[in-house]
């Protein structure tokens, strides 16, 4: 996978200090991974870059914005709203691999992509069943005959004769 040229953070050349990135995500970012459930949205994601003396390298992310799904109500495409965090402990070690939340960079590495790790967090953090409250937006994104359908359904559906004969027991407490 080819990275685009922002989402490679560099490491050589900082100095011992907080530094912050700005990355803005759109369409080119999901063209990236080939399988992805998301080809279109628009996050901003600020990544806070702190260097340590022992050459230890925190980085924090933030990720706000939106991308663009399928409602699983109305099946319509909407705008659905992402904000997520994380943060990746960074080491320097001849053998570079990934350990839980500790990832492990060559010392002769002079920059780092980080796509990979916003994607799958992306991902992760989106909900199983995906729905918006499509009545506070203009103008609404709903499909209203999909959402039509769903009320007259609701509508007919009949009482629960169990729970119907239930409402009128009592119980005594002593």
């Amino acid at each position: 996978m080819q990275a685009l040229k922002q989402f490679s953070i560099p490491l050589k050349g900082l100095d011992i200090k907080e530094h912050q990135f700005t990355l803005n995500i759109d369409d080119k970012f999901f063209d990236l991974f080939e399988y992805s459930p998301y080809k279109s949205g628009q996050l901003t994601t600020i990544i806070d870059f702190e260097k340590k003396y022992d050459d230890n390298i925190l980085l924090s992310f933030n990720t706000e914005g939106h991308v663009k799904t399928i409602c699983d109500r109305c099946i319509a495409e909407i705008d659905f709203p992402v904000d997520f965090s994380f943060e990746i402990i960074m080491k320097y070690d001849e053998n570079e691999r990934e350990e839980d939340d500790i990832l492990y960079v060559h010392p002769e590495s002079n920059e780092i992509d980080v796509s990979k790790y916003i994607y799958d967090h992306l991902v992760i953090s989106m909900p199983i069943i995906k729905v918006i409250e499509c009545n506070e937006l203009e103008p609404k994104p709903c499909d209203e005959d999909v959402l039509k359908h769903l009320t007259i359904k609701e509508e007919n559906s009949e009482s629960n004769p169990f729970g119907e004969a239930l409402k009128g027991i009592k119980i005594k407490t002593k």
